[in-house]
């Protein structure tokens, strides 16, 4: 028996994980696990850890299995979920937490609707101030794929995009003085693979987030890609909610990594 990531979902509260348990040669099972808004904040959860902690969830349920009692198909992350999450996965520090700090934001950054306000960055928020940094991405992917769609839905929020085929053509844009600041990627490409355009990403000049975009997956991808330097994993095809959803937290992210960096020069 394993476990298959296939995506999310967005709907009012709750980003919705869904999974498909494959245990031939019985027919595939599936799954959704739910978690609240409120639950990916500042000592809880980070968008990252959805799909694991919906994973760890569904396999407790699926151990509990008898003849006469099967799992629930929609499941719900509780408060108990989240504290077992969180001390296998977050590990008290043994140094003081910086105040005002947010997962994955420096100390002292600021909240990342104040970034996009300040940056008049109206396509994923409300804005009161002129445009004064343009977000772009950068899209590698094969003639054809399904991130053509990907491409088209940014560019219709405005987003600026450069879409290239291999990690030969994504280097001189992410070694250039002004990379984007964000790379959608296919796991696979013609001249290597995700890890190669994370490795590319760490070495550019300011912050870049990487956001690699697969078919239907298993949790163990989901999980090898978060913790070798990626910031998600997306299932394609998103709705404009929320696709508008994972890209302003990855640009939050970035925005605020380089707004660090700038400082400390």
């Amino acid at each position: 028996m394993y476990i298959q990531y296939a995506g999310f979902t967005i709907v009012p509260s709750f980003r919705v994980y869904n999974f498909d348990v494959i245990d031939p040669p019985a027919p595939a099972r599936e799954f959704t696990v739910k978690v609240r808004f409120e639950d990916f904040s500042p000592g809880r959860l980070r968008f990252q850890d959805g799909p694991g902690i919906g994973s760890a969830r569904l396999q407790r349920e699926l151990k509990g299995e008898t003849i006469e009692s099967h799992a629930e198909a929609d499941l719900r992350i509780n408060e108990q979920d989240v504290r077992e999450y969180r001390t296998q996965h977050y590990p008290p520090q043994k140094f003081p937490k910086a105040t005002g700090a947010l997962p994955g934001f420096p100390p002292g950054s600021s909240p990342p609707d104040k970034h996009f306000q300040n940056r008049g960055y109206s396509p994923l928020g409300p804005t009161r101030h002129p445009v004064s940094e343009e977000i772009s991405t950068l899209l590698l992917h094969e003639l054809g794929d399904s991130l053509d769609a990907l491409k088209s839905a940014l560019e219709a929020q405005s987003v600026k995009v450069c879409s290239v085929r291999s990690c030969q053509e994504a280097l001189p844009l992410l070694a250039g003085p002004n990379p984007p600041h964000l790379v959608f990627t296919q796991p696979k490409l013609p001249d290597g693979a995700w890890e190669d355009v994370v490795s590319l990403a760490i070495k550019a000049k300011k912050p870049v987030n990487v956001i690699v975009v697969g078919r239907l997956t298993n949790v163990g991808l989901y999980l090898q890609t978060i913790t070798g330097g990626a910031f998600d994993f997306i299932v394609p095809p998103l709705t404009g909610y929320e696709l508008t959803h994972v890209v302003r937290c990855a640009v939050e992210n970035t925005l605020s990594r380089r707004d660090a960096q700038a400082s400390s020069v």
